[in-house]
């Protein structure tokens, strides 16, 4: 069974929740509420939701604090928020942009723009975790392609050694083996690390977008 997406809405005011879990409530969501700043910090401790709804005129830490702090955690950073506000200069925007807000929706709220917004940062989220998902299932398979072909290269450079001790010396045929055994554990070595550092790129543009 497919799991709801979660939503968590940060507002201050009791009513302004109230109203945003009324437009959302036949949608197939599961919502989380926060009355501050802190409190949905505290929950991301516990539950990472798939989209954040924001307001941001809120007292001790407003949203574009927290979007900051969020978009400053790697563990959080990737998931979408939406700054709720009823400010609509340029320079507020801007700031809204600079600390990380992905979507703004403007007071007073429209329902079926709620919802599209919502539905936006969904498809939004769910490419990051396929882009996750296929990420890390290419370092998987990188590790086990690597583990699966050194095995057996150590077996050979060990056989090596006994040959050559038993032989009495350097076999110029087992030298050319352990030679060739060793260039190709270097290559995967090589290989591995490369694809470690890709993987990590990949993860870091993706953070940034």
């Amino acid at each position: 069974m497919n799991k709801k997406p979660q939503i968590l809405i940060v507002d201050d005011e009791p009513y302004a929740r109230q109203a945003i879990e009324m437009l959302l409530m036949k949608e197939s969501y599961e919502l989380f509420f926060a009355e501050d700043a802190h409190e949905a910090l505290a929950q991301l401790d516990d539950e990472i939701p798939d989209v954040i709804l924001s307001d941001v005129m809120m007292p001790n830490m407003d949203g574009f604090e927290l979007c900051q702090r969020i978009k400053r955690n790697p563990k959080w950073n990737h998931v979408p928020i939406i700054l709720v506000t009823a400010l609509d200069s340029k320079q507020d925007l801007a700031r809204g942009l600079e600390a990380g807000a992905d979507d703004f929706l403007h007071k007073p709220i429209n329902g079926l723009e709620l919802r599209a917004r919502v539905r936006s940062m969904l498809r939004m989220k769910l490419r990051h975790d396929e882009l996750q998902a296929a990420l890390q299932m290419r370092q998987d398979l990188s590790n086990m392609i690597v583990h699966d072909i050194r095995s057996p290269l150590s077996t050979i450079l060990i056989y090596c050694d006994l040959l050559e001790a038993e032989m009495g010396g350097n076999v110029p045929t087992l030298e050319t083996i352990r030679g060739e055994a060793n260039r190709l554990s270097s290559f995967l070595t090589d290989m591995l690390m490369m694809a470690k550092m890709e993987h990590g790129r990949l993860m870091l543009s993706q953070s940034q977008v």
